[in-house]
C-alpha cells in the first residue's frame, strides 16, 4: 500500500510518479478505496463508487508501462458530483426521483473529456439534492460532514466532492456551483474550487438546476490541480499551456479591488483572515483599490428569483407525477418558484444586465476583485439562522450573498483557504475577475499558495495512521 500522504499530493506531482513509473494507477486507486473504506463512513461524501474503477486504473496503468500515457491526467482518479451523468455509474442528483438512479449510455460532455485525458472516474459525490441547497444536509443519503469538524456542515451543494478532496479520498473532483456550489464548500472544507466564466466549461449531460445561473468546475487541494483540470475541460483552445503558464507568472503591479458589499457583516476571524490575505498582495506590488458596486443586493434577490422561478420549470413534471420522492425542503423550494409571476422574472432578467454592466465598469478601473467567500466559518449540520449584527438572519443569504453576484454576471472565481478559526475552522477568500480572465486569477491564487501554506494542511480525521 502507497503511503498515506500520496492521497493528498498535486495531480502534477502524481501524474510525474505514475509516469517515472514510481507509483501506479492501480496502487494510486486501491489507496483512496482503502482510505474511503476506513473514514467516509464519517463524511458520507460518496453517494456510490465506479465498479469499473480498478479496471481502468489497470487500463492506464498498462498505457504507461508501453510509454503510451492516455492525456494528462493518465491515471488521475476523479470524482463527479452526482449530478452530472456518467455512463459506469447511474445518476440520482442526490434524489429518490430517479429511484436508484438514471441510467445514462453516454457520459455528460466534461466527464468524456476528463476520461479522453486519461483521467480515472473514481465515484459520485453526495450532495444537497438537486443542487438545490448550501448545506448538502440531504434527506435521502445524508448529511455530507465537514472533515475538520464532523458535527459541522461541509457547504453546498457540492459538499461531497469539497469534503472528498479535503479528506484525501478523491485526487480531485467535479462540482457545480448556480449561487456559490463550488466556492461554498470549498470555502467550509479548506478546498481550492473554481466557477469559471459562464460557458466555458459545458454544462451538456448535467441535470439543471437554472439554465441561466449553473455553471460547472474542479475542486481540487490546490491552484495548480484547479489549472490542469481547467486545461482538460475548458473549451478554450491552448487552455492547457496557457493555465499552466498562469501558474509560474509573477503578479507584478496588478490593481486588485476590495469592494465593501463583500465586507459587510462578516465575523472578525473572517476580516482578520481577509485583511492578511490583501496584505500578502500588497507586500508582492499590487495596488489595493476601493471600488464600489450599486446593484449587488438587487443582484442576489434576482438570482434568487432566476433560480427558483427555473427551477419550478425543470422539475414541475416530476413535482406532479411523483412528488413522494422528493425531500420535504427541496419540495418547499421548489413549490416557491410558483409563485414567481412573469413580472419578477423580467425584472431580474434586467437586474442581470444592469449586474453585468456594473462589473465591466469595474473591471476597467482594477484587473481583479478580492473578497471573503463566506462571512462565517461553517456552523454545526441543522443550523437555519446566524446571528449577524444582533439580528438573526438566514443561513441560505448568508451562505450566497458573497457569491450569487457572480453567477448572474457569469464572472470566474476562484476560491481558496486564507486562514482558520481558533477552532480549526477553515476560513475561505475569492478571487473575482472579468469574463474569461481565469488565467489572472489562477496567477494570483498560485502566488498566494506559494507564499503561505493554508491549502497544505490537512483534518485530523484525514490524517490516520493506517
Amino acid at each position: 500500500m502507497l503511503d498515506q500522504t500520496f492521497a493528498f499530493k498535486a495531480i502534477s506531482d502524481l501524474v510525474s510518479a505514475t509516469s517515472k513509473k514510481e507509483i501506479s494507477p492501480v496502487e494510486l486507486v486501491d489507496l483512496l478505496l482503502s482510505r474511503i473504506d476506513r473514514i467516509d463512513d464519517k463524511i458520507n461524501s460518496f453517494i456510490a463508487l465506479n465498479p469499473e474503477v480498478r479496471k481502468d486504473a489497470e487500463s492506464a496503468e498498462k498505457q504507461i508501462v508501453k510509454g503510451q500515457p492516455t492525456g494528462p491526467l493518465c491515471g488521475i482518479p476523479i470524482s463527479i458530483k452526482d449530478i452530472i451523468l456518467t455512463e459506469s455509474v447511474p445518476t440520482t442528483g442526490g434524489s429518490k426521483v430517479f429511484g436508484t438512479g438514471l441510467a445514462s449510455t453516454q457520459d455528460a460532455e466534461i466527464v468524456q473529456l476528463l476520461r479522453q485525458a486519461g483521467g480515472i472516474v473514481l465515484g459520485k459525490t453526495n450532495l444537497h439534492e438537486f443542487a438545490f441547497g448550501i448545506t448538502s444536509e440531504n434527506e435521502h443519503f445524508g448529511s455530507v460532514k465537514n472533515p475538520w469538524d464532523p458535527s459541522r456542515v461541509a457547504g453546498g451543494s457540492s459538499g461531497g466532492s469539497a469534503a472528498a478532496v479535503v479528506a484525501g479520498l478523491s485526487i480531485g473532483s467535479i462540482g457545480t456551483d448556480t449561487r456559490g456550489s463550488i466556492r461554498i464548500p470549498s470555502s467550509c472544507c479548506g478546498a481550492t474550487g473554481l466557477k469559471p466564466t459562464y460557458g466555458l466549461v459545458s454544462t451538456e449531460g448535467v441535470l439543471p438546476l437554472s439554465w441561466t445561473l449553473d455553471h460547472v468546475g474542479p475542486i481540487g487541494n490546490c491552484v495548480g490541480d484547479i489549472a490542469l483540470l481547467m486545461g482538460v475541460v475548458s473549451c478554450r483552445r491552448n487552455g492547457l499551456e496557457n493555465y499552466l503558464q498562469a501558474l509560474k507568472r509573477e503578479i507584478g503591479t496588478l490593481k486588485i479591488g476590495v469592494c465593501p458589499y463583500y465586507f459587510n457583516r462578516l465575523d472578525p476571524a473572517v476580516e482578520d483572515a481577509i485583511t492578511g490575505a490583501i496584505e500578502v498582495y500588497a507586500d508582492a506590488g499590487a495596488e489595493i483599490i476601493e471600488t464600489d458596486m450599486a446593484t449587488l443586493e438587487q443582484a442576489l434577490e434576482a438570482s434568487d428569483i432566476i433560480t427558483r422561478a427555473e427551477a419550478v420549470t425543470i422539475h414541475d413534471p416530476d413535482l406532479r407525477a411523483k412528488s413522494e420522492c422528493y425531500g420535504k425542503k427541496l419540495k418547499e423550494r421548489l413549490a416557491s418558484g410558483y409563485q414567481v409571476s412573469g413580472m419578477d422574472l423580467v425584472k431580474a432578467e434586467r437586474t442581470l444586465l444592469k449586474t453585468v454592466e456594473e462589473f465591466r465598469q469595474v473591471f476597467n478601473q482594477v484587473d481583479c476583485l478580492i473578497a471573503p467567500t463566506l462571512p462565517v466559518a461553517p456552523p454545526h449540520l441543522g443550523t437555519e439562522t446566524i446571528p449577524s449584527e444582533g439580528q438573526d438572519r438566514s443561513l441560505v443569504v448568508e451562505f450566497v450573498r458573497l457569491n450569487a453576484p457572480q453567477n448572474v454576471a457569469g464572472l470566474p472565481a476562484l476560491a481558496l483557504p486564507c486562514g482558520f478559526t481558533e477552532d480549526s475552522l477553515p476560513i475561505g477568500m475569492q478571487l473575482i475577475a472579468w469574463r474569461d480572465q481565469e488565467e489572472l486569477i489562477l496567477s494570483l491564487g498560485a502566488h498566494y499558495q506559494r507564499v503561505t501554506d493554508w491549502h497544505s494542511r490537512v483534518p485530523t480525521l484525514a490524517n490516520l495512521n493506517f
